[in-house]
């Protein structure tokens, strides 16, 4: 009802040079044991920032980012990332002859909460200026993202200065201040560091902030079998040494960005081998033929999410419809990945908690699930 009321507000706001926007709504979560914050953000601010992403950093950046950048992108996703990562595996194989080589994985530790707000912008506006020709619209976008980048920031005015330019360095969790009195943060001092989860502006910031690195492993090592989906990335190579040499340069270009490759989770496996990529495990065989399978951990983890949701259900915190919703998102997902079996216990547990039976067929033409909820098989 307010839309053009609002909206006539903002763009006054712009006329005059006004525009702040509000830090939003933080709410923690907590996922596979890791607590983060995702930020809600006011719904005006929010119209603001998708208009800067659909007309300017989306449109304007997509040409600098390598095809195998697969996050937070119109017709990419997990699937098309997981459907490249077989291609790479069979592109190898032909070449190669073999399954014989090596797949490096890796990614960065903590981070959307450690991205340098100074090296985001300046990597931005670089790019910006090569396609927006008028200075003053340049301006402006630029305005926007500094005045959104200053809502990210950190208030550590109960830290030293020696304290706070070591964290300029070092890993930061977004839940510093979490249980932190207000009467300690004081907004004397700010830490540049981190956006929020949740912004359109943090995702187009996510993908585009380290494409040096992805530049680096296609470009200058020559290494094509490569590819990122957000903060994850692997490589693929004949020898370990190849995979050596080209980790050390990106851990230089990660260096200069600002950014903190997690090296607990940096290793090398044999292509012949097991690994997991993005919560499905892989082997690439003598015969060239390529398994995926989904991790067993997975089935776990939903396992336990559908029994913790039947108490919430139970308690009347959660309605079923939700229940039933978020289950046929997973199964559907998932299921060309499972066995027979498999599928067979998901739906038999989600039949002893909710009483409901789920039966399905494939729809013609298409390798979609189509959902027939508390109805017979002969249905």
């Amino acid at each position: 009802m307010n839309h053009l009321l609002e909206t006539a507000k903002l763009q006054r706001a712009f006329q005059t040079g006004t525009y702040e926007p509000q830090p939003g709504v933080k709410f923690e979560i907590k996922e596979r044991g890791h607590e983060r914050f995702i930020t809600s953000t006011a719904t005006a601010d929010k119209a603001v920032s998708h208009l800067t992403c659909d007309e300017y950093l989306t449109p304007l950046l997509a040409k600098y980012l390598q095809y195998d950048n697969s996050a937070s992108q119109k017709g990419k996703g997990v699937a098309f990332h997981r459907h490249r990562f077989k291609v790479h595996l069979r592109q190898y194989y032909e070449r190669e002859g073999s399954n014989e080589g090596y797949i490096l994985f890796s990614d960065f530790s903590g981070y959307y909460a450690n991205i340098l707000h100074d090296v985001a912008l300046a990597q931005l506006e670089k790019y910006l200026a090569k396609e927006i020709a008028d200075p003053a619209e340049l301006e402006q976008v630029m305005g926007v993202l500094r005045t959104t980048f200053k809502t990210y920031e950190l208030d550590v005015s109960r830290f030293s200065d020696e304290e706070i330019q070591r964290m300029y360095r070092e890993k930061v969790s977004s839940t510093l201040n979490l249980g932190v009195p207000a009467s300690a943060l004081t907004g004397q001092k700010m830490l540049r560091k981190g956006v929020d989860i949740g912004n359109q502006i943090s995702q187009n910031t996510g993908v585009f902030v380290p494409v040096p690195i992805d530049n680096y492993i296609k470009i200058v090592c020559g290494i094509k079998e490569a590819a990122r989906y957000s903060d994850d990335f692997y490589m693929i190579a004949r020898t370990k040494e190849e995979l050596h040499e080209a980790m050390a340069g990106v851990r230089r270009e990660a260096e200069q960005l600002g950014l903190i490759i997690n090296e607990k989770k940096t290793h090398i496996c044999k292509l012949g081998g097991q690994y997991r990529h993005l919560q499905m495990l892989y082997s690439l065989h003598q015969d060239g033929e390529i398994t995926c399978k989904i991790n067993p951990k997975a089935i776990t983890r939903e396992r336990r999410k559908l029994k913790a949701y039947k108490r919430l259900v139970d308690d009347g915190r959660m309605e079923y419809r939700e229940v039933e919703n978020n289950f046929k998102s997973w199964i559907c997902a998932n299921y060309k990945f499972m066995s027979r079996q498999q599928i067979r216990n998901m739906s038999r547990l989600f039949k002893d908690l909710f009483g409901k039976d789920i039966t399905w067929k494939k729809k013609k033409g298409h390798g979609r699930l189509r959902w027939l909820m508390g109805q017979s098989s002969k249905t």
